[in-house]
């Protein structure tokens, strides 16, 4: 590895570390998304069959 390409190495990686965590962050809130979503469901069905 050359001089140069290490310097460049050494400015890249925090923005490629904040994108993968940025990453984890929103699949986490996806996730998220998709409990509540499947949670809402379940909740709407049990509310139908109580009418």
């Amino acid at each position: 590895m050359t001089e140069e390409q290490a310097t460049e190495l050494a400015a890249l990686q925090p923005k490629a570390q904040q994108t993968q965590r940025d990453r984890a962050k929103s699949a986490k809130y996806q996730q998220g998304l998709k409990a509540e979503a499947a949670r809402v469901a379940v909740l709407e069905e049990l509310a139908g069959r109580g009418s």
